[in-house]
């Protein structure tokens, strides 16, 4: 009698061993499976943050390019694809005659000219326009800066003789001609600086005018 309940005794106690070791797995993997979970967490913390520090990297870049920025003066040559452009001079006009009855004046009243006078060369091997009226996206474009980063398109005047925009040019062959942007007149009478900027898809040059 107490051999079977010696024997009894021992089956009772392995079996309750056996629960307790079944109830610590369970509670070792649960707190496993908690642990992975708050790992993969923090990993999707930090993706916000790399590609914060990415976007942050990119603008200080483009900041620094702008900054590194060259600018010319007046009477340096500059290329620009397939084109070298020598800006010769600037003045601001109230109007600009043409032939002995044309005359052109700006649209808005108070608003004059900045006449940009220059010379353009073609240094491809095939006849190109230079400033066409509907360009693509490595023709050669043009901007008005004024001050703190003001930007003024170009006016093109048609019949004009001397107009640079759409001039056809021979390769190997220059032209001299002029460009003319309409002002307001507070940019007129300021001594603020003016920058002359061609751009041709991502590559620009910038000359000082004043």
């Amino acid at each position: 009698m107490k051999k079977k309940l010696i024997v009894l005794l021992g089956i009772s106690l392995s079996l309750s061993i056996a629960a307790c070791s079944g109830k610590l797995k369970q509670v070792d993997k649960e707190g496993t499976g908690s642990a992975e979970n708050v790992s993969t967490e923090e990993v999707n913390d930090l993706e916000p943050t790399e590609e914060l520090q990415e976007t942050e990297k990119s603008s200080e870049e483009e900041a620094s390019a702008q900054e590194e920025e060259t600018i010319y003066n007046i009477g340096e040559t500059i290329a620009l694809g397939d084109w070298e452009i020598t800006v010769t001079g600037m003045q601001i006009v109230d109007s600009v005659s043409s032939g002995e009855y044309f005359e052109f004046r700006p649209g808005e009243e108070g608003d004059k000219y900045a006449q940009i006078t220059a010379t353009v060369s073609n240094k491809g091997k095939k006849s190109d326009r230079f400033l066409p009226s509907y360009g693509l996206g490595g023709d050669v474009s043009v901007k008005f800066v004024y001050g703190d980063g003001y930007e003024f398109s170009s006016t093109q005047l048609i019949a004009y003789e001397r107009e640079l925009h759409d001039a056809r040019i021979n390769p190997l062959s220059s032209q001299e001609g002029e460009i003319f942007f309409e002002v307001p007149e507070i940019v007129a009478n300021s001594t603020d600086e003016i920058l002359i900027r061609f751009s041709s898809g991502s590559d620009r040059v910038s000359i000082k005018v004043r």
